[in-house]
């Protein structure tokens, strides 16, 4: 009987190791994808000159968009961990490096909620724009999300005569 009792607890342990490393895997996929949106948003903002913030492609300025990004991803970041979202002060018409900072404080930010995100967190509800969602709709829309702002200011970028960030390390091989 003892032998039972001691398989079941080493295979109830196992299955709890295992639930938890897919927390830790979906966590650290979260922040990968992070540090590369990061890389790629910082580095447009840098690259675009303080006079072209107020450029305007289709709806929003490029201030506009550095601002956003920073927004959304305290926003959503903060629904993955079920808090409330850090203030972002800087408005679109701010100082470029004070948009900068406060977009690397937001990613900043994310990077410590995503530890939080695990497997068993993901049916949790969650509300975003008035909808209810869960956290795993969340982490799909912030991962959308990421691309679809990289998408908008590399165009911006490009307009302007400045090859985005990532466009620059595919030719440099990277």
């Amino acid at each position: 009987m003892r032998k039972v009792i001691a398989a079941a607890a080493v295979a109830l342990l196992a299955g709890g190791a295992a639930y938890a490393q897919q927390g830790d895997a979906l966590g650290q996929a979260l922040a990968s994808e992070a540090k590369g949106n990061e890389r790629n948003m910082v580095g447009a903002a840098e690259a675009m000159p303080a006079d072209k913030y107020g450029f305007k492609f289709e709806t929003n300025t490029f201030g506009q968009m550095i601002f956003h990004a920073a927004m959304a991803n305290n926003m959503l970041c903060a629904m993955m961990a079920g808090e409330k979202a850090p203030d972002t002060p800087v408005k679109a018409t701010g100082d470029k490096q004070a948009l900068i900072d406060q977009m690397k404080k937001s990613f900043d930010y994310c990077q410590s909620v995503f530890p939080k995100v695990t497997a068993a967190r993901l049916s949790d509800k969650a509300s975003f724009m008035h909808h209810d969602v869960t956290v795993a709709w969340v982490v799909l829309h912030a991962a959308a999300d990421w691309g679809d702002h990289y998408a908008q200011v590399a165009r911006m970028l490009r307009a302007n005569g400045i090859i985005p960030p990532s466009a620059q390390r595919m030719s440099r091989g990277h």
